[in-house]
């Protein structure tokens, strides 16, 4: 989900349980800390390791999701910072073990809610990398997002009224039950409607479409449905592998490229890989992409594609058995 959802719902869910200020502000602190990870992918971006060091990586568990929010919660409660963020708003927070056991839940709640979206999380990584996911949300649900900014401009605007905060928890847990209710009906849609073909059913960034990926012997077949009109709406089709010439030379570059902790962490966020690899002079260029972002993108809107981008694809020169990232 989004951030302005993360933050919204502690806060809502805070005010509904008449917690203490500093109470409040530790649970909204811990609903969008794990969403604080982009220091961690700059770390991985300067030194690239796989170790889970991406957006909704290892931030994103219960283990350390615990002590990444410890930190957050930490450096918000010096009084430096809390000077400066204070010129923009206004909350009170105490570094006190009452109010990290309040950051924890509001981890645990961020959590929950991003199990039930596309991608998941590694919930009990380091002991797995198992991404969980209920796949009935999409990532970025267009319709809740929207809900979000207009529940958050009714807050500021009203923002002196408790008795609205309560109002504003049940209009928003309702629209996110209601949008969720759809969702459950269309995956069981679409899940009966490919019954029997072997594909696995995900969330579209729009609340009636899905897509449903197939893994076949030698290629990746990939499909947009339409609950609402129980129609497909396109498909497309992906070569698992494809080698532009000798295939025994192109297996031994992709085994030299495969030990990049950068195709590591892209196998891991994948839904699906295929592989793309052609000679030039005396070195390779390998494409490793996902077929069901890929297909995503060339049926999305624009202000879509971005988002999907970090997803899609990771490039890989191999020179002399050497191999390199590049853009």
């Amino acid at each position: 989900m989004d951030l302005f959802f993360h933050a919204l719902l502690p806060y809502l869910l805070g005010s509904f349980l008449r917690l203490e200020k500093r109470l409040l502000a530790a649970l909204v602190l811990g609903g969008i800390a794990p969403d604080l990870d982009v220091s961690l992918s700059l770390i991985n971006n300067v030194y690239p390791t796989s170790l889970l060091l991406v957006h909704r990586g290892i931030s994103h568990t219960i283990f350390f999701g615990f002590f990444f929010a410890l930190i957050i919660f930490y450096l918000a409660s010096r009084e430096q910072i809390k000077s400066f963020l204070g010129r923009f708003i206004k909350f009170d927070l105490d570094f006190s073990v009452e109010s990290l056991a309040f950051v924890y839940a509001g981890v645990l709640i961020h959590l929950a809610v991003d199990y039930t979206t596309t991608r998941g999380i590694p919930l009990f990584y380091p002991w797995q990398a198992v991404r969980y996911s209920a796949d009935i949300f999409s990532q970025i649900e267009p319709i809740i997002l929207i809900a979000s900014l207009l529940v958050l401009a009714e807050l500021i605007r009203e923002r002196h009224r408790i008795t609205f905060n309560k109002n504003m928890m049940i209009i928003f847990v309702l629209i996110f039950l209601i949008v969720g209710g759809i969702r459950i009906e269309g995956k069981a849609t679409a899940e009966s409607f490919f019954n029997g073909r072997n594909e696995e059913v995900y969330p579209d960034s729009n609340l009636f479409s899905w897509i449903a990926l197939e893994n076949d012997s030698d290629q990746f077949l990939v499909y947009g449905y339409d609950s609402l009109t129980g129609k497909v709406t396109n498909n497309s089709a992906f070569a698992k592998i494809t080698v532009a010439s000798s295939r025994t030379e192109a297996e031994k570059a992709i085994g030299a490229a495969e030990k990049l902790p950068q195709v590591k962490l892209f196998r891991w966020r994948a839904y699906a890989m295929a592989i793309n690899a052609k000679s030039q002079n005396s070195s390779w260029d390998i494409e490793y992409y996902d077929p069901l972002v890929r297909a995503q993108m060339a049926n999305s809107g624009p202000a879509f594609r971005p988002a999907l981008k970090g997803y899609g694809s990771v490039r890989v020169r191999v020179e002399d058995g050497v191999a390199r990232e590049v853009e």
